[in-house]
């Protein structure tokens, strides 16, 4: 019988021919039983062709292939045929540091219902360069005090995630929300753990130089109210698994405040104003806090005028 890999890397891969070699490569340099696992998002150019040509090899690189459905599709596919203990993702356009996750890796043992929060880099152009993203060394956090902390990242890829922990709660990434996938995963993975160990050893490289990244702004409406739709979607998920909502209010209510200041740009049509209106006042209903900002209320009150009022409040402030 084949041993179970200790580490399942998940690459989400869309139109990614000129970067998806090297991820592959360098997460090939650690040192231990790892899997990769890409998931090729209905790309057109030579993705698949530079992936399959890679398994001659690396045999233990799994490539399993979805029409263009979003990295959150893709995500879930790659956790569904992931076999590892231990979860990890990676963009196409980013890369591990192999030395630094075998640290990591000796230290973790076998995956229960701890998370583990590594550091990250971020690699910009000169003179910038490499810049640490650090987190809280050696500390052991309780999923309440660290939800309500500024420690909590919102990238998946600065956590090592136990598979046990996904599967046995049915944790999926929310496909057809636009924006904020990370940070739902994150808090509903957390929300169901017993606690987050934070190690400040960069493991992930964060690529800044590639202008195509899937990142980048999306200005369409759909995107435009992604946090309030993962802040409902997040309170569902905590009142099906009953989870006190208590625990995830304050990155609820990060997230519409999130909504405020970034995605409160563009032209809304009525019915849309009353959409908003309607995600706000569902939220509100299980997490008052987000009550007491005036920016709720002007927004309930009026919502063309108080949009308006944010957005000068945003231009004045900041």
């Amino acid at each position: 019988m084949a041993e179970i890999p200790k580490l399942s890397i998940i690459i989400p891969a869309y139109q990614a021919e000129k970067f998806i070699a090297n991820t592959i490569s360098k997460a090939y340099e650690i040192h231990k039983q790892i899997e990769i696992v890409i998931v090729n998002d209905g790309s057109k150019d030579n993705t698949l062709k530079v992936c399959t040509e890679l398994q001659q090899l690396y045999p233990n690189l799994k490539i399993f292939t979805q029409p263009n459905k979003g990295v959150s599709a893709a995500r879930n596919l790659g956790i569904k045929q992931a076999q590892g203990q231990w979860i990890f993702f990676c963009d196409s356009d980013d890369w591990i540091d192999a030395p630094n996750m075998e640290i990591i890796l000796n230290r973790i043992g076998k995956a229960e219902d701890i998370i583990y929060l590594v550091a990250m880099n971020f690699v910009k152009p000169q003179p910038e360069g490499i810049v640490l993203h650090p987190v809280p060394d050696e500390k052991l956090f309780t999923p309440t005090e660290f939800l309500a902390s500024l420690s909590f990242q919102g990238s998946s890829c600065n956590y090592l995630f136990p598979a046990q922990l996904i599967h046995n709660n049915n944790i999926t990434f929310p496909e057809g929300i636009l924006n904020t996938e990370d940070q739902n995963f994150n808090i509903k993975c957390i929300s169901c753990s017993k606690g987050i160990y934070s190690i400040n050893l960069p493991v992930y490289n964060y690529n800044h130089l590639n202008e195509s990244s899937a990142s980048h702004s999306n200005k369409s409406f759909k995107w435009r109210i992604g946090p309030l739709e993962s802040a409902l979607n997040i309170i569902e998920f905590c009142k099906e698994k009953k989870i006190d909502i208590q625990i995830v209010s304050t990155q609820i209510n990060r997230l519409v405040e999130y909504y405020y200041f970034s995605h409160i740009y563009g032209t809304y049509s009525t019915h849309e104003l009353k959409y908003i209106c309607n995600l706000l006042s569902q939220i509100a209903q299980d997490c008052p806090l987000i009550t007491k900002s005036l920016k709720y209320r002007a927004i309930r009150l009026n919502p063309l005028i108080g949009i308006y009022l944010i957005r000068v409040y945003n231009k004045i402030r900041f």
